[in-house]
């Protein structure tokens, strides 16, 4: 399980799960007495979902940790702009149905005497965009993973100028190992774009780092 909050282009993968957490939406029902029927239950709209997520920013990399870590302070900067902004964010729990836009409703950290890592509590609330029924309107959906045969959740990464599959590994999954792994998913997508930028330039053989720029490749959640 890994656990990304996205925001604009940028995505932040937190490096130390939290032991547990609960999302909890509540729904707006009234109940009423009714002379000589007795109480009955009025049903109203679901409310906003909510989840609290409690862990620490590590001053260091631990074996447990998920990703290698950035410097705590780096981490409060961000989140404390965004909960500052109000800015809507894209929670997303690899391996559970938690995939949803919402905002950083309440943010708290402290310092943890001695080790340098920073504690924090962060409480995210679904964000719903209000449309008028009597038109037709899209809503912006949190677009769920993509599932490939085997169950794993993938999603997909648009190539830049000046990437590396080592560059992106550490980018996306935070170990620059995982490289091979994500060459060795993407091998019909490499392919067709080599093919396609020989055909196009006239040449016989080319870099993977060339002919993938503005393709989308797979990423595997899961690592």
């Amino acid at each position: 399980m890994n656990i990304y909050i996205k925001y604009d282009k940028e995505k932040v993968r937190l490096p130390v799960l939290p032991s547990e957490f609960e999302m909890s939406a509540t729904q707006g029902n009234t109940t009423v007495v009714i002379h000589d029927f007795g109480e009955i239950n009025l049903k109203g709209d679901r409310g906003l979902y909510s989840i609290s997520l409690s862990s620490f920013f590590p001053s260091e990399y631990y074996c447990f940790c998920k990703c290698e870590p950035k410097a705590p302070s780096k981490y409060i900067k961000i989140f404390k702009e965004l909960f500052e902004k109000n800015e809507t964010v894209q929670l997303i729990i690899t391996t559970t149905p938690i995939n949803f836009f919402c905002t950083i409703s309440d943010f708290a950290y402290s310092k943890n005497d001695g080790t340098g890592d920073i504690n924090f509590t962060m409480k995210f609330t679904e964000y719903r965009e209000c449309k008028n029924k009597t038109t037709k309107s899209k809503t912006t959906k949190a677009r769920p993973a993509k599932k490939k045969k085997g169950g794993r959740a993938k999603y997909t990464y648009t190539w830049k100028k000046g990437d590396t599959w080592a560059k992106v590994a550490k980018k996306e999954t935070g170990f620059s190992t995982n490289a091979a792994y994500l060459k060795k998913i993407n091998k019909k997508y490499i392919q067709a774009a080599k093919k396609k930028y020989c055909k196009k330039h006239n040449v016989k053989t080319v870099k993977d780092s060339r002919a993938l720029v503005g393709y989308n490749i797979l990423i595997d959640a899961e690592l």
